[in-house]
């Protein structure tokens, strides 16, 4: 946030708290989400926005976990209203807070609608992919804000440099790669290989659910290649400390997550695990897009 805004300090402290407070519930959010798919809770309310016709729902398991991620959605929508709101009021001077607090206040909406399509259809598996989808570009609007806050009065480089295209083409097969999984889990293809790396005895099994499988382990792969190869590209362009911190980050997370992936296919897809699968993948996308944030808005050095 920059002083052009003209905005007193404690309405910038106050915006500080709403971003940071939503990008931790919208984490939340996508993790609770991937842990009512882990448990099999999609339908423990099988009725929307209601939960068995109740607004306080019965107490057990299944209804508590999916009813949870409901609650969660609706505090995150509030948040989200309110960023948007603070940035019509308080911040319409500086173009990235307001329009990236509006591209969210957009994709709230969007996956609060798609969420109760998902129950209405029961969970069918293309919807949810879709709503996976809106959740994640949810979640990078609200780093970017995080970003802003950050480091508020970096200029953004006048020229997209060849590192942000590769950093760019990193966020994407990320993307990709966890949505990739959301497939491979609604064909019903995640348990198909039960040994890692090789699956049946093969790199290259036959079997349509063998090989969107070990599609996804492939893509996974991939992703920390190019994401080494981006991180060290960048390092070479720009050796900023707060650039390397978060390459740091990127990289280690990635690895972390492949071993993650193989131990969950030794304990036999355990449903904590799988949770723990899909919350790192996000926090992995949340850190590329700040690493691709930082790029952009650091000045060469000298």
């Amino acid at each position: 946030m920059t002083k052009s805004s003209n905005s007193p300090v404690q309405y910038q402290i106050a915006y500080k708290v709403l971003v940071f407070a939503s990008l931790a519930i919208a984490f939340i959010q996508i993790s609770l989400g991937a842990f009512v798919r882990s448990t099999e809770s999609g339908l423990g309310c099988p009725d929307w926005p209601l939960c068995h016709g109740e607004l306080i729902p019965p107490f057990e398991f299944h209804t508590l976990i999916e009813y949870s991620h409901r609650l969660n959605g609706s505090i995150l929508g509030i948040f989200i209203v309110a960023l948007a709101l603070t940035a019509l009021l308080k911040f319409r001077n500086n173009k990235s807070i307001l329009y990236l607090s509006l591209v969210s206040l957009f994709l709230v909406i969007l996956a609060g609608i798609l969420g109760g399509i998902t129950v209405i259809t029961e969970l069918s598996w293309w919807i949810r992919l879709i709503h996976l989808s809106i959740a994640l570009l949810l979640i990078c609007c609200i780093t970017l804000l995080a970003k802003e806050i950050v480091f508020p009065n970096r200029t953004r480089m006048p020229v997209v440099t060849k590192e942000i295209w590769k950093t760019s083409g990193a966020i994407l097969i990320v993307f990709i790669v966890i949505i990739s999984g959301s497939f491979m889990i609604g064909i019903g293809a995640n348990a198909s290989c039960a040994t890692w790396p090789l699956c049946r005895g093969s790199f290259f099994p036959s079997g349509y659910e063998y090989l969107v499988h070990m599609s996804h382990r492939y893509l996974a792969v991939t992703s920390l290649i190019f994401l080494v190869y981006t991180v060290l590209s960048v390092y070479k362009a720009n050796p900023l400390r707060e650039i390397r911190k978060t390459g740091h980050i990127v990289v280690g997370l990635t690895g972390v997550q492949i071993l993650v992936g193989a131990v969950m296919v030794y304990t036999g897809f355990s449903p904590h695990l799988k949770w723990t699968h899909l919350s790192l993948a996000t926090l992995i996308l949340m850190s590329s897009v700040f690493f691709l944030a930082t790029v952009h808005s650091s000045e060469a050095p000298e």
